[in-house]
């Protein structure tokens, strides 16, 4: 089970389940945008010996969903809500 829950993310009503599951997913998104960064720069600079390097080579943490699950509770990426017309 992934803590925090849908409910304690949805700040009182904020945020539905539609707008977290959207939220999580962009997230996510972006930190597995940011991993694949982070090997391929990794890969460039140890291109000489990839043996060794494939031992030394950065393994996440967390899984995506999980750490994109982290920062919408950390409040470290935020969840705009659309404009309503009265």
């Amino acid at each position: 089970m992934i803590y925090p829950s849908i409910e304690e993310l949805s700040r009182n009503g904020a945020y539905n389940r539609y707008m977290l599951c959207i939220a999580t997913a962009k997230c996510a998104r972006e930190i597995t945008e940011e991993q694949i960064a982070q090997q391929q720069q990794f890969w460039r600079e140890n291109k000489e010996d990839k043996l060794a390097a494939s031992a030394r080579r950065p393994v996440p943490s967390e899984k995506p969903v999980k750490s994109a699950i982290n920062r919408l509770d950390n409040s470290n990426f935020t969840i705009y809500l659309p404009e309503q017309d009265n």
